[in-house]
């Protein structure tokens, strides 16, 4: 098994033919099976190939020893698995390690490694850029760009897992919070939970991903229908006047649309609910009065729903500031007060801006396909609060 990329490796090589690849990553178990059948192989193949890649973590196909060799010669003339470089690896103080990532077309996108003692929890990019506008995203500072492939997401969690050390090579959580909106790639980001949960590959349940969304509500409801996974709605408001200057998707679906919708997406997973979180940033004077905690505790309340309170995570050219870390006390124990589970997330990597909203490649005026636009690390800054359970 080949444990890391390098240039020449098929994963890491850059496509520079006139036909490009095959990428094995881009198939589910049913279409590489077709693939098989196209390739005169058994139907049986897709069993061995599933095992190599996503169980050996091998990206030499000639190393898959249990096929034939003229399948092998035949799959590294025309296939590869997976089409990503890894230009970089930043690692912060507190572990957390971003990975910058050249997709086939020169584009770059970044992942982040969240690393703790029992798990690591890995956030995935689904867009390079991002439409939705978000004015206290860094990423939103990128523009509209294209949607990821099924290959490009799975490769991801493969790559990152083959650049581990051996002993911690096992990507046991993956949350779809990286740059870009989710659900704006639907079909691709669908195919990608099938392959993540099939038993005979990385066969991660339910509970170990989760898909964090704008509030997208047609493909909210389509999701609760086909994968009904873990669902994280950015919130980040109380009002639909806060929330339209701060997210523009809110003018499309308001909030009173968005919870009837969440309360849609309840009823149709009754027998293996898992409770929504609603994620909300925290910025000075703008969303962290007294009067937005109750309100968020009312809007919680209405669908059963955990909140995720998040320190708002500066960034170059922001304009906003984090609140206080009395505010967000403050805050959080109002939601205790009312009953209503919150825990306040543990900014994690921010000195090499890899905390959330801060995935964008580049700084403000800088181009952000270019290789040499990694950021750089940012000042250390004072810990916050420790998060308290309930």
């Amino acid at each position: 098994m080949s444990s890391t990329s390098s240039p020449t490796s098929p994963l890491a090589r850059s496509n520079s033919e006139n036909t490009p690849p095959i990428d094995l990553l881009n198939y589910t178990w049913n279409e590489m099976e077709d693939l098989c059948i196209s390739m005169e192989q058994p139907k049986y193949r897709v069993r061995q190939l599933f095992r190599w890649i996503y169980q050996e973590l091998e990206t030499d196909v000639m190393q898959m020893t249990d096929l034939p060799k003229a399948f092998r010669l035949r799959l590294q003339n025309e296939a590869s698995v997976g089409t990503l470089r890894t230009e970089s690896v930043a690692e912060s103080a507190d572990g957390t390690r971003k990975f910058l990532f050249r997709l086939h077309d020169d584009m770059l996108i970044e992942t982040v490694l969240i690393p703790e003692e029992k798990r690591n929890t890995l956030c995935v990019s689904s867009q390079v850029g991002c439409a939705l506008a978000c004015k206290f995203c860094y990423t939103a500072s990128l523009g509209p760009g294209r949607n990821l492939t099924l290959g490009e997401y799975i490769a991801q969690v493969l790559e990152t897992a083959r650049l581990l050390p051996e002993a911690e090579r096992k990507i046991t959580n993956v949350v779809f919070m990286g740059m870009g909106e989710p659900l704006i790639n639907f079909d691709n980001l669908m195919k990608t939970l099938s392959v993540l949960m099939d038993h005979r590959g990385l066969h991660l349940g339910r509970r170990r991903l989760t898909v964090s969304t704008a509030g997208l509500c047609p493909q909210i409801l389509k999701m609760g229908q086909q994968f009904p996974v873990r669902l994280a709605i950015s919130l980040h408001a109380t009002t639909d006047e806060q929330r339209d200057d701060l997210m523009p998707i809110n003018q499309r679906y308001p909030l009173k649309t968005l919870f009837e919708t969440l309360q849609k997406y309840c009823d149709l997973t009754p027998t293996h609910r898992l409770p929504i979180t609603l994620e909300y940033t925290l910025i000075a004077g703008i969303n962290d009065s007294k009067l937005d905690a109750q309100r968020l505790a009312k809007l919680a309340r209405s669908i059963q729903a955990k909140v995720n309170l998040i320190p708002y995570n500066e960034h170059p050219g922001a304009t906003y500031t984090r609140s206080s870390p009395k505010s967000i006390e403050q805050f959080r124990d109002v939601l205790l007060e009312k009953h209503i589970r919150a825990t306040c997330r543990i900014t994690r990597g921010d000195d090499i801006y890899a905390a959330c909203g801060q995935l964008a490649i580049h700084g403000p005026s800088e181009n952000p396909t270019s290789p040499s636009t990694a950021p750089k690390p940012a000042p250390p800054r004072t810990p916050h609060h420790r998060r308290r359970r309930n």
